[in-house]
């Protein structure tokens, strides 16, 4: 007897919300050539990934992965193999009989057209009678504030902005326009949220940073009386703490992107378009310049600088300052490359060792 659950009925994911459209409109809809194929042309209702994509929907094949830290993408086998009705293609992949969209950017055409077919909710304006809003509080009457949220005295929720369920916002918290905070999303007091910015379920900002001082006997706490400010177009992922400054700000540049399970101490200070992967830990008053990229479980020792362009892989351990540009890895992190060469050659002497004590 199995004791494995059967699927449940949304394990294909969310149901588009538009309905089926030919390739044709697709192609319009991208401005990107379409190449037909054998046989009529598809009718397509989504955007699924090469191995599970199906005759009605939509796919993508680009060629050595999304980035740098993209591994184990799609080879060419599985694109061969794929049963997608429409392929998105770059210039110079050919695949004989089937229809494709020619973009040279196919990632990025995917996530238009799946951004088509799921756009995001509209906000439903108004104030659930279920939610504490202070006298004090400006709400704007655009804004959706959902059930089971509590806005304090001073606190501002800008034009088409969501709130979707128990969130809170403290004293003087403000909330930019057509920004979206998700189910159980803290923003302590003071904190500020720009524009065009999304944060996932549980996310807290704004909670006091870890700071004391030992008196002695006791560790004494030290008040961490600065605030959070998030710019505009940042994402963060659920489950995501971000402290709040001793003084001053501790600041989350535009264009940001935080995964799931993140923690940035106090007084850190990212630049532009920065990506954060899960688990990865900023301990306090760390600086990352502009399009700098840090792998899952990476962390960093506390007042370091990471310049702009830095790429760190995934469970390194960062002790010093990194340069403009630099890929590094390890524990402490060093080059990349010689990292992975001093991994191969411990490896290598790992399994010679083992043959020795093998032989006779």
């Amino acid at each position: 007897m199995s004791l494995t659950p059967p699927d449940p009925p949304s394990a294909a994911g969310l149901p588009p919300a538009r309905p089926p459209v030919p390739a044709s409109e697709i192609a319009r809809l991208l401005d990107a050539p379409l190449e037909p194929g054998e046989g009529p042309e598809p009718a397509i209702a989504g955007v699924r990934e090469l191995r599970s994509a199906g005759p009605e929907q939509a796919a993508f094949y680009q060629p050595g992965g999304a980035g740098p830290l993209d591994r184990g993408a799609p080879g060419e086998e599985e694109l061969a193999a794929s049963r997608a009705g429409l392929v998105l293609l770059p210039p110079g992949i050919e695949l004989p009989g089937r229809w494709i969209l020619r973009t040279p950017a196919p990632q990025l055409a995917a996530a238009r057209l799946q951004e088509w077919f799921h756009p995001e909710p509209s906000p439903r304006a108004g104030i659930h009678p279920a939610a504490v809003v202070a006298a004090g509080a400006r709400v704007h009457p655009s804004a959706e504030i959902g059930p089971g949220c509590v806005i304090e005295d001073g606190a501002e929720v800008g034009e088409e902005a969501r709130l979707v369920a128990r969130v809170y916002l403290g004293e003087g918290v403000r909330v930019g326009a057509r920004t979206v905070l998700h189910a159980g999303v803290v923003l302590e007091r003071g904190v500020c949220v720009g524009s065009d910015c999304r944060i996932h379920a549980n996310a807290v900002l704004g909670a006091d940073g870890f700071g004391y001082v030992f008196d002695g006997e006791r560790h004494r706490r030290f008040p961490q009386t600065g605030t959070v400010v998030v710019e505009d177009d940042v994402e963060i992922g659920a489950g995501t703490c971000i402290d709040r400054a001793t003084f001053g700000a501790t600041r989350i540049g535009a264009g940001s992107r935080i995964d799931n399970l993140v923690q940035i101490g106090h007084n850190c200070v990212l630049g532009r378009r920065v990506i954060l992967c899960g688990q990865v830990g900023l301990a306090g008053s760390t600086q990352i310049g502009d399009d700098s990229i840090l792998g899952g479980k990476a962390g960093t020792g506390g007042h370091l600088t990471l310049g702009r362009g830095v790429q760190v892989a995934a469970l390194s351990g960062i002790a010093a300052d990194v340069p403009d540009g630099s890929r590094i890895a390890g524990a402490p992190a060093w080059d990349l490359e010689k990292e992975l060469r001093a991994r191969a050659l411990w490896r290598r002497m790992v399994r010679d060792a083992e043959r020795r004590r093998r032989e006779p």
